[in-house]
């Protein structure tokens, strides 16, 4: 008897708008050059003195952000690093607000964050230490996903992912199920997070950061950079697209999500739950393991991280022939928390659309042992069939999204 997926029934989801923004390039094309040609992001903080963290060098965005009417006069970074995000989306996409908004219940958003509003927060805590407390900054705590649901005409459901450092990629699995579903035609996804104390504090406590610029998949790797960013796509149905002739990147083929639940802030060592959320992409996906060309991995550039990471992967692949291509961007732009995974994604997105997979930079003595492995320390130019994505979390979760080339 013939199994057969039923997901390969459904409507084929593509990728036709990207809007980014990160410590290395204040757009998609700006950012995804310097990528290719190792333009590295990090610098030495200027928002808040970060001389009291084991490394001073974070993924700052160097962009000059205008004045923006649409905002409050009070507008958080945040909303200034999603507003760029979504004016270049909707212009690359060919997008209007009144197109979306024609589409009512059919448009969604699927948008993820780990910080949020959180100098609403800051400035809730300065006023309760200071004895004069103003519980109005609690109240504009959750405004953030209304103000993007209106700023660009979604009239459809909205959701928020919240599960730390994987919340995007889930984001993204998320608008993958609604159009595969039929709920809706169109979704727009995205994630951001931006510089802050909070996570700088968060991360030096627990040892994590470098004390220089991380180093993903070296023997002298010593943890991560905090980094900044957003990026939103436009994920549509194939029909969709097709009706108003848009372009198309790429397509979404499948997702996996899981939770290992080994421990709140350490990886499971044998990469079990890495492993299954990859193969529950290839599976929800209908593709075969040997057309994976290209892995845009998590890569933090941690001592834990990047040896699980890989054994992950080596487990994966270990029954083929294959030797598949991996590289980090957070050796470029450092870790962007919530935002990394969509940030990632378009790179991936780029790579499959440009036929160019970016290099490792800071990589100078390889973690080897690893035979179906390539760490690029080269970008090398390659017409990707299939490429992996893959973010994890703290708390065990992980998720991996899987994206290919379009064609008929």
């Amino acid at each position: 008897m013939w199994e057969v997926n039923i997901r390969v029934l459904s409507p084929r989801v593509v990728v036709t708008g990207i809007g980014l923004i990160a410590g290395n390039g204040n757009n998609k094309d700006e950012f995804f050059e310097n990528c290719c040609n190792g333009v590295s992001g990090l610098k030495k903080c200027s928002l808040f003195d970060a001389s009291i963290f084991s490394t001073e060098y974070v993924g700052q965005i160097e962009e000059e952000f205008p004045y923006l009417t649409e905002l409050p006069s009070d507008k958080e970074r945040i909303q200034l690093i999603i507003e760029k995000c979504l004016v270049e989306m909707m212009k690359d996409s060919n997008l209007t607000k009144e197109y979306i908004s024609k589409l009512g219940n059919k448009a969604y958003l699927s948008f993820a964050t780990s910080l949020g509003n959180n100098g609403k927060i800051m400035k809730y805590m300065e006023s309760k230490l200071k004895g004069k407390l103003e519980p109005e900054w609690l109240i504009q705590i959750p405004s953030l996903l209304p103000w993007i649901k209106d700023f660009i005409g979604i009239e459809g459901g909205c959701y928020t992912t919240t599960t730390a450092c994987a919340a995007s990629t889930t984001s993204v699995g998320i608008a993958l199920d609604l159009i595969k579903s039929k709920k809706a035609s169109l979704v727009v996804v995205g994630g951001a997070d931006p510089l802050s104390e909070f996570s700088c504090y968060g991360f030096n406590s627990l040892r994590a950061l470098t004390k220089s610029v991380c180093k993903p998949f070296d023997e002298e790797r010593d943890g991560i950079n905090i980094g900044e960013g957003g990026a939103f796509l436009v994920l549509e149905s194939l029909e969709s697209a097709k009706e108003r002739n848009a372009k198309i990147y790429a397509e979404i083929l499948g997702y996996g999500i899981n939770n290992d639940a080994y421990h709140i802030t350490s990886p499971d060592p044998k990469g079990e739950g890495a492993f299954l959320s990859m193969n529950m992409a290839i599976a929800d996906s209908n593709k075969e393991l040997e057309s994976i060309d290209y892995i845009n991995v998590h890569g933090t550039g941690t001592v834990l991280n990047d040896k699980m990471e890989l054994r992950a992967i080596q487990n994966l692949f270990q029954d083929t022939n294959k030797k598949v291509l991996v590289s980090s961007t957070k050796s470029l732009i450092g870790h962007c928390l919530a935002a990394a995974g969509v940030i990632e994604l378009a790179v991936t997105i780029l790579s499959i659309h440009k036929g160019i997979c970016i290099k490792n930079i800071n990589l100078y003595n390889e973690m080897n042992g690893y035979k179906n492995i390539e760490l690029l320390k080269e970008n090398k130019n390659i017409k990707i069939r299939t490429a992996l994505s893959n973010n994890f979390a703290f708390a065990g979760n992980t998720a991996s999204i899987l994206v290919g080339s379009y064609c008929e």
